[in-house]
């Protein structure tokens, strides 16, 4: 529960900077982010909707560890990293005893509330990692197994 408790404090705080959309190399940084003086952009919405969503995000991650006892090691923004016995993310998720998921636990698909895998890496890769950028950094942002995966979005 501590580690759960953690990783969420961790994802209120990134999301606090959610708050202000900035270009991401679209435009050069000495000139204003046009996307800002639109008529439509309103941060009070993106922020309801950012809060929206990591209370989604919060209640999934408790469902899912009362089900399967089973805690994340790392949360992104876009990430979330849980131990696995297998490659496949079907060996995470929890089923009930009919092979059906867990009702308000993380479901695989494309539908709205459901989630994607981005990635599945070996625990030798991780060490790997931490041993390149050191002891403070979120793996969840690397966890992609294909790199090119969610460019666009």
């Amino acid at each position: 529960m501590a580690l759960l408790a953690t990783a969420i404090k961790a994802t209120a705080k990134g999301g606090i900077g959610k708050l202000r959309q900035r270009s991401r190399g679209q435009v050069p940084y000495y000139e204003p982010y046009p996307a800002l003086k639109r008529e439509t952009w309103r941060p009070d919405i993106r922020a309801a909707v950012l809060a929206s969503q990591r209370i989604g995000l919060h209640r999934k991650l408790m469902k899912t560890a009362a089900a399967a006892d089973l805690y994340p090691v790392a949360i992104g923004t876009d990430a979330i990293v849980y131990p696995s016995p297998g490659p496949s993310p079907l060996d995470v998720l929890p089923h009930t005893p009919e092979g059906k998921p867990v009702p308000g636990t993380f479901r695989l698909g494309v539908s709205p509330g459901m989630v994607k895998h981005q990635g599945t890496q070996t625990v030798l890769w991780a060490e790997e990692q931490f041993e390149e950028h050191g002891a403070v950094f979120n793996i969840a942002n690397l966890i992609k197994t294909d790199q090119s995966a969610g460019e666009g979005e």
